[in-house]
């Protein structure tokens, strides 16, 4: 886990470091995201959690790599970035960050079958899927105020949907 946490933080470093413009609230976003599961991961929180918190730093931070390239080398560039930069943050760390659920499925075979769930791989997919979503929440709820947006709405509604998501995971696992 200390590997895990000083790669972190020299990566959130050199993120920090290596930006030369901010553009609306995506390095925001993505610092707060690698910040707070940083947090949760050193307080012991569950493992589905820290897995929130990365996997919506890993999509944020491969988003806004993507904004970077000015030219597009590939089809769908920026998804294929986001879920670059997911893959290679979260599949390495499911080794370091190992806590299995079971689920049983009782119609499938002759005798059922149980399947086993990394809990951080399924937070991982949840955050990155809630990354995804805040900016479309973003917009609507500034089409719904004429326009005009409240200062730092993306990142707090980022920050909200992912803390959320985590609590009523502690609270419910």
């Amino acid at each position: 886990m200390k590997i895990a946490s000083t790669s972190f933080i020299g990566l959130l470093a050199l993120n920090l470091l290596a930006s030369t413009l901010g553009y609306a609230h995506c390095p925001l976003c993505t610092a707060g995201a690698g910040v707070v599961a940083l947090g949760a991961a050193q307080l012991g929180v569950g493992s589905m959690s820290v897995g929130i918190f990365l996997g919506a730093f890993a999509v944020a931070l491969g988003l806004w790599a993507a904004r970077f390239l000015k030219k597009q080398y590939v089809p769908r560039q920026k998804v294929v970035l986001a879920i670059l930069s997911f893959a290679t943050t979260i599949f390495p760390l499911q080794a370091v960050l190992t806590d299995y659920s079971s689920v049983y499925l009782p119609f499938w075979g002759e005798f059922g079958k149980t399947l086993l769930i990394n809990l951080f791989v399924v937070g991982g997919i949840i955050g990155g899927v809630l990354m995804l979503l805040s900016p479309y929440l973003s917009r609507k709820l500034a089409l719904a105020r004429g326009g005009e947006m409240y200062p730092f709405q993306g990142m707090v509604i980022t920050l909200v949907l992912l803390v959320s998501a985590a609590v009523v995971i502690e609270l419910s696992v």
